[in-house]
């Protein structure tokens, strides 16, 4: 089967990225707009993108009637953000703030999410987070769509200490850190399955 993109929706189109993809990590964004107000929301057209600086790329889809959604507003309002990486016992407050909600509803009060403060940017960072990236604006790419691409540069690491194996070397317990993966429709997957390729020299 074969799908030319001049000739499907983007519906079709976001269908078959989304589908095909998998696993997709899961960036749990919290933001703040210029008034102070805190949004919390996932994202799975996400991933790491470099290392010199530190950046992690987050896709945004617009909303139904083409406008944009809170999270990339307060980005490009505020230039700051937060990532949170999402584990299985934080997965059924991801959810909810998953949902379509009005920009004046706190997903973060919605949720029951308890918040700890970021270091270098002003948006919060989620407790029950096993690991916290705090983000400055990098970069954007506006979709014709009226999607946008947002590169942020990572300024803060914060990692439990449960999934640090060790510091030297640095090594990070993914079984510990047990991040779960968006797949299609309301699916996500575990890292419970795994096997090893070594890397030829």
């Amino acid at each position: 089967m074969h799908f030319a993109s001049e000739n499907i929706s983007a519906a079709t189109a976001y269908k078959l990225l989304s589908s095909t993809i998998l696993p997709r990590p899961i960036a749990f964004v919290t933001s703040m707009n210029s008034n102070g107000e805190a949004n919390a929301a996932p994202y799975s057209f996400f991933n790491a993108m470099g290392s010199e600086p530190p950046v992690v790329v987050v896709g945004f889809q617009p909303n139904a009637d083409g406008s944009q959604k809170d999270t990339p507003n307060n980005i490009m309002e505020t230039r700051e953000f937060v990532v949170n990486l999402v584990d299985e016992p934080l997965a059924a407050q991801m959810n909810i703030c998953a949902a379509t909600l009005p920009a004046d509803v706190d997903e973060i009060a919605l949720a029951k999410l308890e918040t700890r403060p970021s270091i270098g940017v002003k948006p919060p960072r989620l407790k029950a987070s096993p690991v916290s990236l705090e983000c400055k604006y990098f970069s954007d790419t506006p979709l014709p769509g009226g999607g946008r691409i947002i590169i942020g540069e990572v300024l803060h690491f914060h990692l439990d200490d449960k999934v640090i194996a060790s510091l030297d070397p640095l090594r990070i317990d993914i079984d510990a850190l047990a991040p779960i993966s968006r797949l299609t429709g309301s699916k996500y997957g575990r890292i419970t399955d795994q096997f090893e390729i070594v890397r030829p020299k």
